[in-house]
């Protein structure tokens, strides 16, 4: 696959997903979601607790960056939220991350270059 079609299976994939849940790290990384067509979406400003008691689905996906600050969040995330009894979607995660590293791309906010909006 060369960019230019990485880059439409990454659209796909996330337009697939925008009706579900999703945690991201902060307000950038919302923006470019809600331009993407999300609505349910919750940042961590606050806190990983104080977020996860705003879920009102119990199923979620974790948008944090693919850095290795916001790996540790979502390994943090998804520890917590699985024994809370959420449905946690890592394979969309792995999925989405995978074309990620392919674009060379490591934060959500970074999509906005990716899709020339």
């Amino acid at each position: 696959m060369n960019n230019q079609e990485i880059e439409e299976e990454l659209l796909k994939t996330l337009k697939e997903n925008k009706e579900k849940q999703v945690i991201v790290e902060g307000k950038r990384d919302k923006n470019i979601l809600c331009l993407l067509g999300f609505k349910k979406i919750l940042t961590l400003n606050k806190g990983i607790y104080e977020t996860t008691e705003k879920l009102k689905e119990k199923e979620v996906l974790i948008l944090t960056d693919f850095d290795n600050e916001g790996r540790q969040i979502a390994r943090k995330l998804n520890s917590i939220l699985q024994s809370q009894g959420y449905k946690v979607d890592r394979k969309t995660r792995r999925k989405i991350g995978f074309m990620f590293t392919r674009l060379k791309i490591r934060k959500i906010e970074e999509l906005r270059g990716v899709f020339h909006e």
